[in-house]
């Protein structure tokens, strides 16, 4: 379904304008994760988004967020609401630059350093909610996976990252197609969550059969 939207084979009745061709790099900009961090730093302090976070969901579980210690006076990178994240390397170039979106408000967190994150300049542009869709799309994805650079390991340039043009519908249309897909993803997490529960209870019953 998300395909055939971002494809424009399917649109909702009542949007008929053009989609906009954009350059990444003309509606927002980078930041670096944190940096000159050891091991000591890690397990107390502040929450700090990890490389799992961005590689697992399409939206940052900040309940699934580490500790990392920062000083009063230390120059570090803090996240905010509709950013979006990009994993820098993997061991394939189907797996490279896989997007999460933060979509709570937050007081004060980090980035991991193995990821950098993307700020729109305006929500008018470019809605959180849509973008953790997009970026996840078949669509955006075959984009990336063009930008995967090595042999054993994969690396991917926020340079070249940038240089990506995509096309994006009006704010109105963005929200239509966002809380459409946002609805059938939320069903898809109920029906997998009846599923283990279901699971679960078949193992009980196999282990309970001949008692």
């Amino acid at each position: 379904m998300s395909q055939k939207l971002f494809t424009r084979k399917i649109r909702f009745k009542e949007f008929t304008d053009e989609w906009k061709e954009v350059r990444l790099g003309k509606i927002g900009e980078t930041f670096n994760g944190l940096t000159g961090k050891t091991k000591d730093d890690f397990g107390q302090g502040k929450p700090y988004i990890q490389y799992k976070q961005i590689f697992d969901s399409t939206k940052i579980q900040i309940q699934d967020c580490e500790l990392v210690e920062i000083s009063e006076n230390e120059n570090q990178n803090c996240v905010k609401y509709g950013d979006i994240f990009f994993t820098t390397s993997s061991e394939t170039p189907n797996e490279i630059g896989m997007s999460s979106v933060l979509l709570d408000e937050v007081d004060e967190m980090y980035l991991n350093s193995f990821c950098f994150g993307y700020r729109t300049f305006s929500f008018d542009i470019l809605t959180p909610l849509f973008a953790s869709f997009f970026f996840r799309s078949s669509i955006f994805r075959n984009k990336i996976v063009q930008l995967a650079q090595g042999s054993t390991r994969y690396n991917m340039s926020k340079v070249e990252l940038m240089k990506l043009s995509i096309s994006l519908p009006f704010i109105q249309e963005q929200t239509k197609i966002a809380d459409f897909l946002s609805k059938i993803s939320d069903k898809i997490e109920t029906e997998k969550k009846i599923l283990e529960l279901l699971e679960q209870q078949k193992k009980y019953f196999l282990q309970n059969l001949f008692i």
